[in-house]
């Protein structure tokens, strides 16, 4: 909550005792501060599940990566993400607002102070948002990978996956509610708070809840789906299951017709309703939701 609102509360208080009220802060202002401080809130939230939450859970990562071939590849973008000058040029974007109050050229002290927190939150945002986008490309390069250590009877649950999935899943409802906050403002006001600058604010939100809620989750399902496919293909891997594209759904009344395997059979029935994703369909349903219903908020505006 300091490093959130803590530098809106400071120009507050500092403009409330200014000599002759130089500083004339109006309720939009105030508006600002507060919804700065509300996306860096959630940006904060958003990277402390990110970091912490695998952080206690790394030995299940690393059990789903330690046999494979291409181990040293899939943590390389994270190493290579430490590096001075990749971390160092995100935190960069803090600059971005002087150079605007240098290019119009007004200094007076209400536009020095909306400067400082718009340079906080750039900060903040330049930074969470390369480390938001940078560890999930672990996910893309191990879809490429066939030889993971996932729980045979039920991958989506393989704890790997697991800390994975939940982790940036938690990570990208701040993220959604964070975006969702940019867009209140401009629905109970004549104009959108930030004016131009509201797009690329949104932009980068909504981008970034995409990225980690939405397409890196698709990489580990598909990562799951491919693996309970192989194994249902394995057991019934024979003659009498080998069927056309066509005629694929006539396998699962060949493998329940079969007297000769129960337990064939009962291992099929369990891989095919396995889930593909550690939760269930409902929580997706109410996140897509969620992300639609801040577009149709930032539209409305």
């Amino acid at each position: 909550m300091l490093l959130s609102y803590g530098p809106g509360l400071i120009a507050v208080a500092v403009s409330v005792t200014a000599i002759g009220g130089a500083w004339d802060l109006s309720g939009e202002d105030l508006l600002l501060f507060a919804l700065l401080g509300t996306v860096n809130g959630g940006m904060l939230g958003a990277a402390s599940l990110a970091w912490t939450f695998p952080l206690r859970r790394l030995g299940t990562i690393d059990d789903l990566i330690r046999e494979s071939a291409h181990r040293d590849r899939i943590v390389s973008p994270v190493l290579r993400g430490y590096g001075f000058w990749q971390a160092s040029l995100p935190i960069a974007a803090a600059v971005i607002p002087f150079i605007v109050l240098l290019m119009r050229g007004d200094f007076d002290a209400r536009n020095i102070a909306i400067t400082a927190n718009l340079a906080w939150s750039m900060l903040f945002l330049g930074n969470v948002s390369y480390w938001l986008i940078v560890p999930p490309i672990m996910a893309i390069l191990m879809r490429k990978c066939t030889d993971l250590s996932l729980r045979w009877n039920d991958p989506a649950r393989t704890p790997g996956i697991r800390t994975l999935s939940e982790g940036y899943a938690y990570s990208a409802i701040f993220l959604a509610l964070g975006a969702f906050a940019v867009t209140l403002p401009g629905l109970f006001g004549g104009s959108p708070l930030l004016g131009s600058y509201l797009p690329y604010l949104y932009g980068l939100l909504l981008g970034l809840s995409l990225w980690v809620g939405a397409f890196t989750q698709f990489m580990l399902f598909t990562i799951t789906r491919r693996f309970r496919l192989r194994m249902m293909d394995t057991l019934a891997g024979n003659d009498a299951y080998l069927l056309s594209e066509v005629r694929a759904t006539e396998i699962f009344e060949k493998v329940r017709a079969s007297e000769n395997a129960p337990s064939t059979r009962a291992a099929y029935d369990m891989f095919a309703g396995a889930p593909s994703l550690p939760y269930g369909t409902g929580l997706i349903v109410q996140y897509a939701a969620a992300i639609f219903g801040s577009v149709v908020g930032f539209l409305l505006q």
